[in-house]
């Protein structure tokens, strides 16, 4: 919904520079100045509403959350989240802080809490351009902990996985969550189940078992036994040609080796 209402603002901003006309001087030397945003919010509790700003709006702002340590992390925010492996565990989180104040972290779990909260998106007029965004864009998480070896990624969720080295890797996608990573693991656990993407051929892979049932593609480059089972539309892509390959596919999906 904020898509559109961001796509209905644009628009009638263009039509708004069409009927200023001689007034675009000046329009322009006050933009070189302090920038212009529209500011689109599409629910909540004041409704949907679109309001105007000179200046940047919702600077920047940083978080951190402590946090002991586990085997599990899951992801259920729009977000872009990267996972690095690494002695000191804690989250980083960086954005506008309307929605860092949002994030919440709980048992290896990453959500946003959205209670009478509605989306809010935004379109700037600069002196660099026009640039038109969601406040969920710009949302980034950095995790970093010694020992994670399950990830869950959900719906609009984005995961880099960072300097892996474990003996195993258990990765889920859902939705149109995605992921790629770079490592080594001797044991590979992948299931697609929804339109997301799953790039993972810079990670170092022994054997591997590959489930997609959903139409997000894979890519992999695992050199032991492996097995892919295939009942959706997503295609499995092998960057490596492995020792053993067992498949069986049942959808429109395929089996390519590079």
């Amino acid at each position: 919904m904020i898509r559109n209402l961001l796509v209905i603002t644009g628009v009638g901003f263009l039509l708004a520079l069409v009927g200023l006309g001689g007034g675009m001087a000046l329009v322009r030397n006050d933009v070189q100045r302090n920038d212009w945003t529209w500011i689109v919010e599409d629910g909540g509790t004041g409704g949907d509403s679109i309001r105007f700003e000179r200046g940047r709006s919702d600077p920047e702002a940083t978080r951190d959350i402590a946090w002991g340590g586990g085997e599990r992390l899951s992801i259920d925010l729009p977000a872009q989240v990267t996972y690095v492996q690494g002695t000191t565990p804690g989250v980083h989180i960086t954005g506008p802080k309307t929605v860092i104040d949002r994030v919440r972290f709980q048992d290896g779990r990453l959500t946003l809490d959205s209670d009478n909260v509605g989306d809010r998106g935004y379109i700037r007029w600069s002196g660099r351009g026009i640039r038109a965004w969601s406040e969920y864009d710009d949302l980034r998480v950095v995790v970093t902990a010694p020992k994670v070896t399950t990830f869950d990624v959900g719906d609009d969720g984005h995961l880099s996985i960072r300097d892996y080295d474990q003996p195993t890797l258990t990765l889920r996608l859902n939705g149109e969550g995605d992921a790629d990573a770079r490592g080594a693991t001797e044991r590979l656990d992948l299931k697609v189940y929804g339109d997301g993407d799953a790039d993972l051929h810079r990670l170092e892979v022994t054997d591997a078992v590959i489930e997609s049932s959903g139409d997000g593609d894979t890519r992999a480059g695992p050199t032991g036994n492996v097995q892919i089972d295939i009942t959706g539309d997503g295609d499995v892509n092998l960057s490596r040609r492995p020792a053993q390959l067992r498949q069986s596919t049942s959808g429109w999906g395929e089996v390519e080796q590079e």
